[in-house]
């Protein structure tokens, strides 16, 4: 009897509380992400790794605010970006036009919309935005879209949060489920996935312990009151930077999944 890996992730989602986040949560942080440094060393690993043979036109899946889908759209003829979030488009249209670039369309889609107007291209990625509830729909949709090969780039590990986080709120949470689970739906699917890994160092200002705490917040739900003093004084222990912010340095380790939509 085949393992039911989509089911599996489903239950793993509902055992760890995950829950998507809707794209008005994502307009609330479009100008915080885009005020953030330049992920170059992310960008640069995850595009040093792509194989472009044959590749003249991307769709970029959770474009974001365009840190990949600018620079691709210097390397190929045409760039679909899509994303669910208008703040986040609306940032990287003005990236777009800073950048002189022409070559971009952009969508303001969902995983759940029909993609009717998006045409199929040689290339689909999806970086960092596959939290998702049906993860073998959303892997399904995406190879259908490209004619050739698909990258997915998704966290390794069950938390978004450091452990040293976790280690001051001292509670137990049930891993959300990563990026094996990616793995094993593409296998079952008849398709061989390459796995390839980055590691990236995030550097993240917080200008008051309230955002320090809503970051926090935003990766685990609410805090309880015992929570939010050890997070504060966490906060006030983390390194100062010249215009006053405190940093958390946060190491993360993402997983790159490639597979072709085509027999070699």
């Amino acid at each position: 009897m085949a393992v039911d890996f989509a089911g599996m992730y489903r239950e793993q989602c509902r055992r760890s509380g995950y829950g998507q986040k809707s794209s008005r949560h994502w307009d609330q942080r479009a100008a915080s992400r885009d005020k953030r440094a330049p992920d170059g060393i992310y960008t640069e690993a995850c595009l040093s790794r792509m194989d472009f043979t044959g590749v003249q036109t991307v769709l970029d899946i959770g474009c974001g605010t365009g840190n990949l889908a600018i620079p691709l759209a210097r390397r190929v003829r045409h760039v679909h970006a899509l994303d669910f979030s208008p703040e986040m488009l609306a940032h990287l249209q003005a990236h777009r036009r800073q950048a002189g670039i022409k070559n971009l369309t952009v969508h303001q889609l969902s995983w759940a919309d029909s993609w009717r107007g998006v045409p199929r291209v040689d290339l689909a990625l999806c970086s960092r935005a596959l939290g998702v509830a049906d993860l073998r729909a959303a892997l399904t949709k995406m190879t259908r879209y490209a004619r050739r090969r698909c990258y997915a780039i998704t966290h390794v590990g069950g938390s978004f949060l450091g452990p040293d986080i976790l280690a001051r709120l001292g509670r137990s949470i049930v891993p959300r489920p990563d990026y094996i689970y990616a793995v094993n739906i593409l296998y079952q699917m008849g398709l061989r996935a390459t796995v390839d890994f980055l590691q990236t160092t995030a550097r993240m200002p917080y200008a008051t312990p309230e955002a320090f705490l809503d970051s926090v917040r935003w990766r685990i739900g609410d805090l309880q009151p015992r929570e939010i003093t050890r997070l504060k004084q966490m906060y006030r222990q983390l390194p100062v930077q010249a215009d006053g912010q405190r940093v958390y340095q946060h190491h993360f380790t993402w997983a790159m999944l490639g597979w072709e939509t085509t027999p070699a």
